[in-house]
């Protein structure tokens, strides 16, 4: 029985300090930030590269079906640059409340 007892005092013990330890482990750095950044700037260079893609493609004449591949591929970069917009932010945010 103490024994019993002894082990569950000793898994209590235990799972307070996991409990406390974990705010620590989920501290935002600015590498974070920077990483995040940096994939927004990646985004920035694809949406340009799909316009420029998008304005060849007008001059030459292409399809109807290539230029709405071109406008779908447009739409999702400037969906991922919203996502990572809001990333950075919540993570700015994030690291801004570590500071203080």
């Amino acid at each position: 029985m103490d024994s019993l007892r002894a082990i569950l005092l000793r898994s209590l013990v235990a799972g307070s300090l996991i409990l406390s330890a974990g705010p620590a482990l989920a501290r935002v750095e600015w590498r974070d930030v920077e990483s995040d950044r940096a994939r927004l700037r990646m985004d920035h260079k694809e949406l340009a590269r799909n316009r420029r893609q998008l304005d060849l493609d007008l001059d030459r004449g292409a399809s109807s079906y290539q230029l709405d591949r071109h406008h779908r591929a447009i739409e999702k970069n400037l969906d991922d640059i919203r996502r990572d917009r809001e990333i950075l932010r919540r993570t700015l945010r994030e690291y801004s409340e570590t500071l203080s």
